[in-house]
């Protein structure tokens, strides 16, 4: 008889829904960050990582490019700290004060005349 086996299953896509069930938190931040998406998709896959629970994934991909000089994911991150916009979750329950400044500190390590991230560094550590 004729091998009726179905054919290897091909990896999941890095960044995908189906990377983040399967693979294991190190290996799907590896592979989704060599992908370099762009902010709004990384965010979108923060999302996702998020609402499926995956919080060492989220705060893994917030951190890399955050400290990598992406000021659109910093700025996101800072927030999820920041009691002015914290949106409580599974993965970020309550305001963090000291981490949202250093989130908004390393902002404006990058970016010296982000207005927004001085005031709140200026409100979070008066």
């Amino acid at each position: 008889p004729a091998d009726v086996s179905p054919p290897p299953a091909a990896p999941a896509a890095p960044c995908s829904v189906e990377a983040l069930n399967t693979e294991n938190e190190l290996s799907f931040v590896q592979g989704c960050i060599k992908q370099a998406p762009d902010s709004a998709t990384l965010l979108n896959v923060i999302g996702l990582a998020k609402s499926n629970k995956q919080c060492g994934v989220a705060q893994r991909l917030y951190a890399n490019r955050a400290q990598a000089g992406n000021v659109e994911v910093a700025q996101a991150y800072a927030r999820e700290y920041d009691p002015k916009y914290l949106q409580p979750s599974a993965c970020f329950t309550a305001p963090d004060n000291a981490t949202a400044a250093y989130w908004y500190e390393t902002i404006l390590g990058y970016q010296a005349d982000n207005a927004e991230a001085a005031q709140r560094l200026k409100e979070l550590k008066p």
